[in-house]
């Protein structure tokens, strides 16, 4: 319990080895083992470590371990995302991340705040929008790389056209007929 505010602070580790359709809200640690499936979930956690199957939307306020047996339907966001070495993972839509540790294989578009970082055993297939960059010698990356500044949002790279002469209003013409008797 807070002494300022009396809210609930929950600090506990949790490890999820079966099904259970909950939300977790806790600053420890969240390991969801590769038999554990966390169903219709909106779990918000300090750290974690995904093995097994996530259906619904997880928030890692510090890091998020993703190993190859993960399977995940839904979305989630990282601090930091780790891929640990000997690991794949493939995510379709752009990951927008604070920072990045890739020990192993990603394919997927990064859009990070802060640094990524490409260790030595390191294979990245996708394009790269970061702050900073480094890249261990022997880390592989295929794709382009736009680092420094703040990376630019969707919503922010598709400017529409303006067009040279602003367009006239349309006039509506309403008819109504007249009342039958």
């Amino acid at each position: 319990m807070c002494k300022r505010c009396s809210s609930h602070v929950d600090l506990r580790d949790y490890q999820i080895t079966a099904t259970v359709s909950k939300n977790y809200r806790t600053h420890g640690r969240l390991v969801l083992e590769e038999k554990g499936y966390m169903m219709n979930t909106d779990s918000l956690v300090g750290d974690a470590v995904l093995k097994g199957r996530v259906i619904g939307k997880i928030a890692a306020r510090r890091t998020l371990e993703i190993f190859s047996t993960a399977i995940i339907k839904g979305t989630f966001t990282a601090g930091r995302l780790i891929i640990p070495p000997g690991n794949h993972f493939k995510w379709p839509e752009p990951l927008r991340i604070d920072g990045a540790e890739i020990s192993g294989e990603l394919v997927a578009n990064i859009q990070a705040v802060g640094t990524v970082v490409l260790k030595s055993t390191a294979r990245l297939f996708g394009d790269i929008a970061a702050g900073h960059l480094v890249v261990e010698s022997g880390a592989v990356f295929v794709g382009q790389a736009k680092i420094g500044g703040a990376p630019r949002s969707v919503a922010e790279t598709q400017v529409p056209a303006k067009p040279e002469k602003p367009a006239a209003p349309e006039k509506k013409v309403v008819r109504r007929k007249p009342a039958t008797a």
